[in-house]
Formats: C-alpha cells, structure tokens, sequence
C-alpha cells in the first residue's frame, strides 16, 4: 500500500535542503541518472553496489527505511526485494515525483518530514541512504537513532560521496571554472574595496570518510562491515558532470567499459586494497549488520 504521511516541515534543521530539493525536484532524476549514457553508467555502478551489498533472497522480505528518498531512484530498486520501504524525504516535491516513478502500487510509505528530526516508528529490518548524509546537519544522531529500531542481523547501507578521490575538485566545487572564478571575483572587490556578498548557506556539503561512518554505525551495534566503490573511473568526460573536459562524446564507450571492469575488480579486492581502490570513486557503499 502507498501512502503519504505529513510531518511538520517547520524549523527544519536542514531547510536550506528542502528548498534547494524543491526547487531540484521536477529535473533533478533524470539529469543526474538518466540523461545521457555517462550517467546512466553512473546509475548502473551505483544500483550494482546497492544490490551487492543488501544480500536480497528471492523472497520479498523485510521493513526498510530510506533515508532521504528523493525522486524515488533508489526507493524503487529495494522496494523490488523489502516487503515494505518507508521513504522519507525533507522535499516535498521530491516525495511526488517518487510516487509517480515507483508508482501507485509499490510496498512504499512515502514520509515528509526532516531526518535529523525523525523517529521511526516499530521495528526495522534495515534502512539504507543514498547520497544524502552528506548534506544532513546532525547525521550521526540521525543513524543512531534509527539504528535503535533495528533488531540483530538488520542491514545498514549507505552510500555517500568519497572524500580523498580524484573527483574531488570536479562537481560544484571544480577548482578550474568555479574555483577561479570565485577566487577573481574576490580579488576584484578587494581591489575595488566591495564588500562580499552575503553567504548562500541553504546548502551545504560534508565528506563523511570510511572510517568516520564505520565508528558511528560500530557505536550503534553494528558489525561485520564491507565496501564497495559505486561510481568509479576517471572524470574526464565533455559530457560529464562537472569533469576534466578531455574525452569527446565519439569516445566515451571504450573508457566507459575499462571504468566498469575497473569497478568490477576494485569490489572483489581483498578489503584493505579496496580501501585504497576508492580514489577512483567518486562514492562509496558501507554497509553492516547489527549485532
């Protein structure tokens, strides 16, 4: 059954967010997984780490909660294994378009509502999030607290963004366009002696490391941790998010393919190498079980 549940959207810590995702909502799927077929491997990479890493039998089996579901991209991919996924999102926009991309008839409750204020409700087989920490002010308390409703051997898996990869650099904070061109125009008003623009905080972006995810999920009971690079390659595409603009659009299948054997490889590397593989990511999935 697919619901919708309201929650007060009112003194979010995070409404910087939801603002930003509002206004995201009605483009923001399919610029980013399915546009062209750079992002369309980026989706592939990513939905094959999610899935190598939940350990879905052939039953549909299972309560999750998704934290931050977005326009569903992620919602819809486990709610074809879980009995039942509760979806949450600050965005109330994003909660519609993911009702109409998972679709009337999913094993979905959509929540409105902010992660770092939500408090699940009965027991949980597991939750998962993906791409959305990063930007939740208090994601620690967060994870604890949802982790409290996960008996033992439920599932924690997250995906976020790789802090030392060499992606960073590249997305909104490419040093070689907007890095330069922010550094200029604070040169010329101090030359000018123009006083600087108020700060647009509304959105923010931490690197949640490896090891910083691993000791919150350790300190809320969780065990027996593996990794998986997601997106992994080089970021050199023209066609690209944000990239080195180096390899033309005739020339992308052959890269693009080494990049999947690449990913391939790094996830059936002994742990401490696939460690090391992760700055060819540009994010990664941790996943645990619960003692």
């Amino acid at each position: 059954m697919t619901s919708a549940q309201k929650l007060s959207v009112e003194q979010h810590t995070n409404q910087g967010i939801q603002e930003i995702y509002d206004e995201a909502a009605s483009y923001y799927q399919q610029l980013r997984w399915f546009k062209t077929r750079l992002t369309r491997l980026e989706y592939a990479q990513t939905e094959a780490a999610l899935l190598s890493q939940f350990h879905f039998s052939q039953e549909k089996k299972g309560r999750y909660l998704e934290i931050g579901c977005g326009p569903g991209t992620w919602t819809k991919v486990v709610a074809a294994h879980a009995a039942e996924v509760i979806a949450l999102d600050i965005s109330a926009n994003m909660i519609e378009q993911a009702r109409r991309y998972v679709g009337d008839d999913a094993n979905v409750t959509f929540v409105h509502g902010d992660a770092a204020h939500y408090q699940p409700v009965d027991r949980l087989d597991g939750f998962f999030s993906f791409r959305v920490i990063e930007y939740i002010d208090g994601w620690q308390d967060t994870l604890r607290r949802v982790a409290a409703h996960v008996p033992s051997g439920g599932r924690a898996v997250i995906c976020t963004k790789t802090p030392i990869s060499v992606y960073r650099g590249t997305g909104r904070e490419r040093w070689f366009t907007t890095g330069v061109k922010r550094m200029l125009g604070k040169l010329q008003r101090r030359l000018l002696r123009r006083p600087e623009p108020p700060a647009d905080d509304r959105f923010w972006q931490r690197y949640v490391s490896p090891a910083a995810l691993r000791q919150v999920l350790e300190e809320a009971g969780f065990t027996d941790f593996d990794l998986a690079p997601a997106i992994y390659g080089l970021p050199i595409f023209w066609r690209g998010t944000c990239q080195y603009p180096l390899i033309p659009q005739f020339a992308e299948p052959p890269f693009m393919w080494a990049f999947e054997q690449g990913r391939k490889l790094a996830s059936r590397l002994p742990m401490g190498a696939r460690r090391m593989s992760l700055v060819f990511s540009e994010s990664y999935v941790l996943s645990a079980t619960r003692r």
